[in-house]
């Protein structure tokens, strides 16, 4: 057990007492306000007379004014967190790890605590200087744009004041539009902005040529090649834009795709060279996806990494396997042909599910992208952008052998009723007693309490389900649902953990570890999301250290955070193959 659990009945006590303090505040609140009460006196075993009331003192502070680093687009009751979120965080602990957060995590509940930190509306943590540069609000919008949001960089940037909008703030806030396809925005920004070096200056050229301004664009050009800038692939696109042919594709090289060529080949109607795609980060993925002058397969790739990332809404991702084109024999038997078509294989059963007006043939379009998503570890993704048609399909006789599979993405999705009524009519189907047992952990994550012992013959039976798995495997799902129960307060029984001792040497860092384990203690919100994100970082959930994991789930709960810490049970619990 983990400091962060051992001492949760302290610490609920603590607020009990609390509670109680407050209670009895109040009621010798309530009776000044009826007047003084008569007193016993134990010398005299004699009533006294009330004392005579003394005069209230009041003491008067001045209220600190409210810091220019303060600012966000969220608050309390519009998706963020309270205006408390950074009270007792330093601000040396804020300005070191929000730029250690990750840019591309593939947990929904990493991304969403991200996004809602990033952009809450808070005073600002301890010590905050509006002097300091990089401000927290350039930190905030500098991890926003890493994370793909370009909205959030947007609405930051628009609420900051010029005291704390720097340069990293007018950069991410033009990498922001630029990814978007708001390039005359970006013009705009970069017009306002006047002198520019580096990538602002080719920003400048691009901006020239899509105004029509060739004379100056081709003078800036000119420089670029005297200083003998080596970005080749913006110099072609941005010469297409000036009214030049457009090179051959292959004969265009690019190293690091960055918002500016997303701009640039767009404007040029130019295919992104494929090799840069597939290196892209997270944001820049998402642009190329949304992007018509690349190639429909190179689109697909970066539109499927991009939504794991969780920078593509699954709206996107859907109307993207729409536009897709398949061979009449690909329609007519998806089933069999999703196996061996690669990164098309979930586009080709979407599109036929889609396409298909039989609710329980459709139904088995969908288990078998379930089905292919397992054994990749990609459940929950794959439930997100089959959650419409998931909800069609109701629990029936006919799709017994299909209840497994719908429970377990009822689960991932959060759906907790409709995933325990297709688990009931699985357990009708002698042959799918294995299949509900195994999913055993997903339903015990919501009927998991403090200090309640976990049934111990649900327990043996889905261990039993492990056998015949490899020993590291199995010791490592093991480690992950043990973890995650006890995090969330459930008592499990020492012999469990014995499954896990064959666990490989690791675990997390010890410095964000002793990080997150004392800023939970202490009720500090900010400093222990801030903990929670930078310890996972961007390690998959089924590679990330079980300690972690564990020590995550359990901080977020002692926090306030308990829906959350049980949304990420059960992401890590699927992305482990539970």
């Amino acid at each position: 057990m983990t400091v962060c659990r051992a001492d949760r009945g302290s610490a609920k006590a603590l607020r009990l007492l609390a509670a109680g303090l407050f209670a009895t505040t109040a009621l010798m609140g309530h009776a000044h306000a009826q007047g003084p009460l008569t007193t016993f006196d134990p010398d005299t075993m004699e009533m006294a007379e009330p004392a005579a009331p003394r005069e209230a003192e009041v003491e008067i502070q001045t209220l600190k004014a409210l810091s220019a680093e303060s600012v966000g687009s969220l608050d309390q009751n519009h998706g963020g967190f309270a205006n408390t979120l950074w009270v007792g965080t330093p601000a040396p602990v804020a300005r070191r790890l929000i730029p250690l957060l990750p840019a591309g995590s593939n947990s929904v509940v990493v991304r969403d605590l991200e996004r809602r930190l990033l952009l809450t509306a808070a005073t600002a943590p301890d010590g905050a200087a509006e002097g300091d540069r990089p401000s927290l609000v350039e930190l905030r919008a500098e991890r926003l744009g890493a994370m793909g949001d370009a909205d959030g960089v947007v609405a930051l940037g628009n609420v900051a004041s010029q005291a704390v909008a720097g340069p990293l703030l007018q950069r991410a806030r033009l990498d922001a539009l630029l990814l978007a396809g708001n390039t005359q925005g970006a013009c705009a920004d970069a017009q306002r902005l006047g002198t520019a070096e580096g990538s602002l200056a080719k920003l400048q050229i691009l901006c020239n040529f899509m105004a029509g301004k060739i004379l100056e664009g081709n003078l800036a050009l000119d420089l670029m090649r005297d200083r003998k800038d080596a970005d080749h692939a913006f110099m072609a696109a941005a010469e297409t834009v000036s009214g030049l042919p457009p090179l051959p594709a292959d004969k265009v090289k690019l190293a690091e795709l960055t918002p500016l060529h997303v701009a640039a080949f767009a404007a040029a109607k130019m295919p992104l060279p494929a090799d840069a795609v597939a290196k892209a980060p997270p944001s820049v993925a998402r642009a190329v996806a949304l992007s018509f002058a690349t190639p429909f397969d190179v689109r697909l790739a970066a539109g499927e990494r991009a939504f794991a990332a969780g920078v593509l809404p699954a709206e996107s991702l859907r109307k993207l396997y729409l536009e897709a084109v398949f061979a009449p024999d690909e329609l007519s038997a998806p089933l069999v042909r999703a196996e061996t078509a690669g990164t098309r294989g979930q586009a080709l059963l979407f599109r036929a599910a889609t396409d298909q007006p039989d609710p329980l043939i459709r139904a088995h379009f969908v288990a078998k992208a379930l089905e292919l998503a397992s054994t990749k570890g990609q459940t929950a993704a794959t439930a997100r952008l089959f959650a419409g048609l998931l909800a069609e399909a109701k629990p029936s006789p006919a799709l017994i052998t299909v209840a497994p599979a719908f429970a377990r993405a009822n689960f991932a999705l959060g759906l907790t009723e409709s995933a325990t009524a297709w688990l009931e009519l699985a357990k009708t189907d002698p042959a799918a007693a294995k299949a509900v047992e195994r999913l055993w952990p997903l339903a015990a994550v919501h009927a998991a309490g403090p200090g309640q012992a976990l049934p111990v013959m649900n327990l043996a039976a889905w261990r039993a389900t492990l056998d015949g798995l490899p020993p590291e495997i199995a010791a490592r799902r093991t480690a992950v649902v043990l973890g995650s129960l006890s995090a969330l307060g459930a008592k499990v029984p020492e012999t469990a953990w014995l499954d896990t001792l064959s666990l490989p040497a690791g675990g997390p860092k010890p410095a964000l570890f002793a990080l997150l384990q004392s800023a939970a203690l202490e009720a500090k919100l900010g400093s222990t999301v801030l903990a929670v994100l930078t310890a996972m970082g961007e390690q998959p959930l089924d590679k990330l250290d079980v300690i972690t994991l564990s020590e995550a789930i359990s901080a977020l709960s002692v926090v306030g955070l308990g829906e959350d810490a049980r949304k990420l049970a059960i992401e890590a619990m699927l992305a482990n193959g539970v």
